[in-house]
């Protein structure tokens, strides 16, 4: 374009210019900018907003029990070749469990699921990347270096003869098709 005389060398320099300074004008403002939660509420919600919470059912759990799942959860079985990374995802998590702190996203899930299956309910998520986690954050399947399978940490939270289990299922690239299995499925 510069060689045909199409455009300028100071026309591109001012674009340039013009352009990083919106970019840091942005940045700065940024830095100052607050947002409550009020400004995202639109009246689509308010319309449903649960008013009378008296008939919520209580849903916490004894931190004796969340430990009791977290020691079942955080622990990879020490006969099996588990990548590395792997190993020290699950060291922090059983140590964020044992310490009550840093307790980060996906060892909340797992203990919140674990509490599920041992209170009776079965548990199945489906959608894609559902067993590693779209961040790698799940782990619901941790599989083996060095022969097929998996080892599944949350399932441990159970007797082999509970009948009922927690289930990841990985599926296609698509809502719509995990939306059609789910369907099917159920």
């Amino acid at each position: 374009m510069l060689e045909s005389g199409a455009i300028d060398q100071n026309v591109i320099t001012n674009m340039k210019s013009t352009i990083t300074n919106i970019l840091e004008d942005a940045y700065s403002k940024s830095k100052n900018t607050v947002y409550k939660n009020e400004d995202w509420v639109t009246k689509d919600w308010l319309d449903i907003e649960v008013r009378d919470n008296t008939s919520a059912k209580g849903s916490g759990v004894p931190v004796a029990r969340l430990k009791e799942i977290g020691s079942k959860i955080g622990t990879l079985p020490k006969d099996e070749k588990i990548h590395r990374l792997i190993k020290k995802i699950f060291e922090q998590r059983h140590d964020s469990i044992q310490k009550g702190v840093g307790i980060d996203w996906g060892t909340a899930e797992a203990l919140a699921f674990g509490s599920l299956l041992q209170d009776g309910y079965h548990v199945r998520i489906s959608g894609q990347d559902v067993e590693r986690g779209t961040f790698s954050h799940r782990h619901s399947h941790v599989f083996y270096q060095d022969k097929m399978g998996y080892f599944n940490p949350i399932n441990q939270v159970l007797p082999d003869d509970a009948g009922r289990s927690f289930i990841a299922s990985n599926s296609h690239l698509s809502e719509f098709a995990v939306m059609g299995f789910e369907l099917g499925y159920a």
